[in-house]
């Protein structure tokens, strides 16, 4: 198999010929990598056949929503979202302007992007959001947890007119000609859900709906945080798959068992010490383990359990792709 067709047949539930593998990966340590590979500039695909991986992640600033809130600019010239919003209030919907998509050329970047790699043999994946957490960004923490209470209406209003947004986006990307989606939005905390669950599913679970109803190619959802008490709830997206089951609070293994008729399971490779704190020797153990228990008759991609993170030890990440490619292969 091709590394598009190995994702692609995860996607649809079919046994590939290996485990395949793909992930986010942050800037610093992609161009540490790089340079690990001989080449600090090399282009994309490059890239990721020499990492291993059977996917690209595809992120641009314009096809992710704008989050209405301040900013910090830190000593190294990096900026940071804080958790102060601006669009508080009724009053303040004037500042909220969403990128008019409509616009001719708005997805050129895209098309351009599928007209460079899409011919490369990896499958392409573009990222976006349903508009959750620019909502919570937006207001800012704490007047949308006030809100949640007293202001619902002020909720809905802005959810709204980012699923109105996003749905577009998502068929523009599509039209681009990508293989898949994946969605980014968090909805939970390490201790659970973001929201209380009778309000999640009354306000947030029929929007959501809405906005993975109108896409037409296979997805995936991705939540940080402990989902277990929401995941019959994401069940009813009717997602491909989910990313990145945090181990130190989700069970992956139990969810497989539950939903792995329905859904395919990537990620779980512990960041919070295997590939960032451990040896070589523990990351390939972890990974043995995961490939023995998640793999046997399909239905798993392996990814870190958020993205290979600038603080990742290189060993470790090279331990895990070459463990992977040796004890992934099928049967297995």
């Amino acid at each position: 198999m091709t590394p598009k067709q190995r994702v692609m047949a995860v996607l649809n539930l079919e046994m590939p010929d290996k485990v395949p593998f793909a992930d986010w990966i942050d800037p610093g340590i992609r161009k540490t990598l790089a340079a690990h590979f001989g080449d600090v500039n090399m282009d994309d695909a490059t890239f990721h056949k020499n990492l291993g991986a059977d996917a690209i992640c595809y992120v641009e600033s314009d096809y992710i929503a704008p989050q209405f809130c301040k900013t910090l600019i830190d000593d190294q010239g990096v900026e940071h979202l804080q958790s102060e919003g601006l669009i508080k209030s009724e009053n303040d919907l004037g500042l909220f302007l969403l990128p008019d998509v409509t616009k001719p050329g708005y997805f050129d970047k895209a098309k351009r992007y599928m007209d460079r790699y899409g011919n490369s043999g990896l499958a392409i994946f573009a990222s976006l959001r349903t508009g959750m957490m620019n909502t919570i960004f937006a207001m800012g923490l704490v007047e949308f947890s006030m809100a949640l209470y007293k202001n619902i209406s002020f909720i809905e209003t802005l959810f709204d007119r980012y699923i109105e947004w996003n749905i577009k986006v998502a068929e523009g990307l599509t039209a681009a000609g990508f293989d898949f989606l994946v969605c980014y939005d968090d909805i939970a905390f390490n201790t659970g859900p973001i929201i209380p669950l009778p309000i999640f599913r009354k306000v947030f679970v029929p929007r959501m709906k809405k906005f993975a109803s109108t896409l037409t190619l296979p997805w995936v959802y991705h939540s940080c945080g402990n989902v277990g008490r929401v995941f019959d709830d994401l069940m009813e997206f009717g997602m491909n798959g989910f990313n990145p089951f945090q181990p130190d609070v989700n069970d992956i293994f139990e969810i497989k068992q539950k939903y792995g008729d329905k859904i395919f399971v990537w990620g779980n490779i512990d960041l919070n010490h295997t590939l960032t704190r451990g040896t070589v020797a523990e990351t390939i153990t972890e990974v043995k383990a995961k490939i023995k228990q998640l793999a046997p008759g399909g239905g798993y991609m392996m990814a870190t359990a958020n993205s290979i993170t600038d603080y990742c030890k290189v060993e470790n990440i090279l331990a895990m792709m070459e463990t992977k490619d040796k004890y992934g292969i099928y049967p297995i």
